[in-house]
């Protein structure tokens, strides 16, 4: 054995000398000791305290209501001792971009109230009880007009027949589609929108959010609109449907302005090598009350802050050797800016938690805690090091004083977007990312209010994320083989799975040719495999200093590769060798796949992913349907740009992680993007 082997073995060692095993066999990351004390320090009690003030401000992105929640939470974090929370903002007005995304406008309404005056009086919205009720970025106006039902109100068979000039119209399609469809083209003068009784059965009382998003230009030709419950949308469909004529009373006064999008940042240092940060983000937008979406986030992050302060300050766990910076933000509309004027800053980020959701009473939302974790593109330790802690935390069965009984329900699913964390896993950071959420019947609805947060909920979700931040941001170079350990053990049983997965395609085929086929793919699912898993273990590395250490890291993942080439050759002697046909070409005279030679290379200044309105300003109405890519077959394809991976190459990598693509396919999204000056492609 080398010298090299004996020092890795010898680090091993040293991984597996622990008191406690896990559940599953795993040995405990986090020491015993390490994880009670941030359990102890964490309550639930008081993120739920926190959820409940958070949920009274209405905070509309780039807006006073956000920064006053903004500022509430500042004054928070310097009661409890931080010296270093900091409000930034940058310019935002509906048209300014940072990277391909687009900034909120400034907007702000003082009043606003829909009234049914025939066939009968009825109140049916007021802004002042319930903010959502106005559909944010509505215009000022003061009209009397008769309303009518034009279904989903976006396509032209919604207007077959109906003159909608000079009235409102009822409506269940998207506000800013509906406007362009009803408003902009057809001169309604604005919209009342609902959920149809079909859509999330059984709450009668439901009221949607929803925006306009007006670009600077745009403002004010949307017109305005409000949203009503169920029951009323149904009542005004049904007084239409008998032949009645319904006329409503509607009154806004609205502004909009240029403004500044903000975000509020605050750190615990580390003792050192704080310039590697961990960071929790989450975003405080959406309006009051939006409890869980995302109040529960928000004031689960200001508990978590608290906690660590405590816990440092009072000895309970010693000073991380890395910074945990905790950052609220307007979702995607502020990260992004933030990301471009800290580029430096993210790019050292080490792993990233969204909490999304992180408070929901599970018997009253339906919503199960989920770990949703990097995409295939991102291979990275954070997946399984954060579902052990997750497991670990479970076998605690924490409860809160004024908590629910429920027991933890939780599950850890395939990458998914929808939230900050697919910024961060944008293949120009690279900075692993994960989300930890509820689903939520009611989220972005007038139900998500504080009788369905759970203090209990709160206080499980918070000790995983703090614990296992807390954990990375102490972590020595045992513990990066011990990460890497743990990633190896799970990384050997999903090569294997998708290796068995891909086998039945394989022991399906009927004759030689369709069983070569079969190996290829089969052949490109283990390979990828292969890569992902391997990789996960290499990123371990970031914790690792000692040679000693990085070797054992790289002999775990050697490990995982032989595996997936010894499953690659079993899979092969099952169809055998192909039979020769012919004369044996030469080398030279092999054909070559000619997407195999164009190479794309983003553009430096195109960081974070694709907003997908920035093809439509760039290149016309209608560019983005171009796109033959679908779900996050583009997200993905972008992320494996490299540099080095060829079109080819990048068409086999999205088909193991997602779906089959065509490498055509691919290509033609990248000279889309090549149009619009975001990459180049080397042929």
């Amino acid at each position: 054995m080398s010298i090299a082997a004996r020092a890795a073995a010898a680090v091993l060692s040293a991984c597996l000398a622990v008191p406690a095993v896990a559940a599953a066999g795993e040995p405990p990351l986090p020491s015993p000791a390490f994880l009670s004390a941030i359990a102890s320090e964490v309550s639930g009690d008081t993120a739920w305290a926190y959820t409940a003030r958070i949920s009274q401000f209405d905070r509309i992105q780039a807006n006073q209501g956000w920064h006053d929640a903004a500022a509430w939470i500042q004054g928070e974090l310097t009661r409890v001792g931080y010296t270093d929370a900091t409000i930034e903002g940058w310019p935002s007005n509906g048209s300014t971009r940072y990277y391909t995304w687009k900034t909120p406008i400034g907007w702000r309404a003082s009043s606003a109230s829909l009234w049914l005056v025939s066939p009968r009086r009825e109140r049916l919205a007021s802004y002042d009880e319930i903010p959502l009720t106005l559909i944010k970025h509505s215009a000022t106006g003061h009209v009397e007009a008769e309303l009518v039902d034009v279904g989903t109100g976006v396509g032209d068979e919604s207007y077959a027949g109906k003159d909608v000039r000079g009235k409102l119209v009822l409506a269940t399609g998207a506000p800013g589609a509906v406007a362009e469809a009803a408003v902009a083209r057809r001169g309604a003068v604005g919209m009342v929108g609902w959920y149809t009784p079909e859509t999330r059965p059984g709450f009668p009382n439901l009221i949607r959010y929803t925006a306009f998003w007006p670009t600077w230009e745009q403002r004010g030709r949307q017109g305005f609109g409000f949203n009503v419950s169920k029951n009323q949308g149904s009542m005004l469909q049904q007084l239409l449907l008998a032949g009645r004529k319904v006329v409503l009373k509607a009154d806004v006064e609205a502004e909009f302005f240029e403004t500044k999008v903000e975000t509020l940042s605050v750190s615990l240092q580390g003792a050192e090598d704080p310039s590697k940060e961990l960071l929790i983000v989450g975003h405080l937008c959406h309006p009051s009350p939006s409890a869980n979406d995302n109040g529960s986030g928000s004031a689960g992050m200001l508990e978590m802050a608290r906690a660590l302060k405590r816990l440092v300050d009072s000895g309970a766990i010693p000073r991380p050797r890395r910074t945990i910076r905790f950052l609220w933000v307007p979702e995607f509309s502020g990260t992004v800016p933030y990301i471009k004027a800290h580029l430096d800053r993210t790019r050292s980020t080490l792993a990233v938690i969204n909490c999304d959701m992180i408070g929901e009473d599970l018997a009253k939302t339906g919503g199960l805690f989920t770990i949703t974790q990097t995409p295939e593109s991102m291979p990275s330790y954070l997946n399984d090091v954060a579902v052990h802690v997750a497991r670990l935390v479970d076998a605690l069965d924490l409860r809160a004083t004024g908590g629910t009984s429920q027991p933890f329900a939780w599950r850890a699913e395939p990458y998914s977007g929808g939230s900050d964390h697919l910024i961060f896993n944008d293949g120009a950071l690279r900075v692993p990312a994960l989300m930890f959420g509820h689903g939520d019947t009611f989220h972005h609805t007038s139900l998500d209010t504080m009788d369905k947060v759970d203090a209990s909920e709160l206080r499980r979700v918070c000790t995983i994320a703090l614990a296992t931040m807390a954990y990375l941001a102490s972590a020595t170079d045992q513990d990066a083989a011990a990460m890497a350990l743990l990633v190896s053990r799970n990384g050997m049983g999903r090569v294997a799975a998708d290796y068995h997965d891909a086998l039945a395609g394989l022991l399906a085929a009927q004759g030689p040719d369709a069983a070569r086929e079969a190996l290829r793919a089969l052949d490109n699912e283990v390979t990828h495999a292969a890569w992902r898993e391997g990789e996960a273990v290499r990123s371990a590395r970031v914790f690792a200093s000692a040679p000693t250490a990085t070797a054992a890291i790289e002999g775990l993942a050697g490990s995982v590769e032989r595996l997936a080439a010894t499953l690659k050759a079993e899979a092969a002697a099952r169809v055998g060798p192909a039979k020769p046909a012919g004369r044996r070409a030469r080398a030279s005279e092999a054909p070559i796949d000619p997407m195999a030679r164009i190479v794309p290379v983003r553009s430096p200044d195109f960081v974070c992913p694709l907003d997908a309105s920035y093809l439509e300003e760039r290149l016309g109405a209608g560019a983005s349907r171009e796109v033959r890519l679908n779900g996050d077959e583009p997200y993905e394809a972008l992320n494996f740009v490299d540099g080095k991976r060829s079109v080819a190459d990048i068409a086999r990598s999205v088909t193991a992680a997602l779906s089959p693509v065509s490498a055509a396919d691919v290509l033609a999204y990248f000279e889309l993007l090549e149009k619009a000056g975001l990459l180049t492609l080397r042929r």
